[in-house]
């Protein structure tokens, strides 16, 4: 099995668990499960490396997005929080 295939393969069986875990669980806030994905894709991606130069520069903007994500995630949240739960 050649690494970017393993790579496709390992995200798309963490992602199955984990949505089937998080839904076990009664979890139903989007922000958790796109949070929980993220950091998943982030850890794999890390694990998969060296991938092809091409496919390196796709997961790299890949990456930017989902980070920038995230960051919006974690923002709404501190405000959230800091705010009485006005938001």
């Amino acid at each position: 099995m050649r690494i970017h295939e393993r790579y496709l393969f390992s995200l798309s069986i963490t992602y199955a668990l984990t949505t089937t875990i998080l839904a076990f669980y009664a979890q139903s806030t989007i922000d958790l499960y796109l949070s929980v994905f993220i950091v998943e894709y982030f850890i794999l991606t890390l694990l998969n490396s060296p991938l092809k130069p091409k496919t390196q520069k796709i997961t790299n903007i890949i990456g930017y997005v989902l980070f920038a994500l995230f960051i919006v995630i974690v923002a709404f949240k501190v405000l959230q929080i800091l705010g009485g739960g006005l938001i």
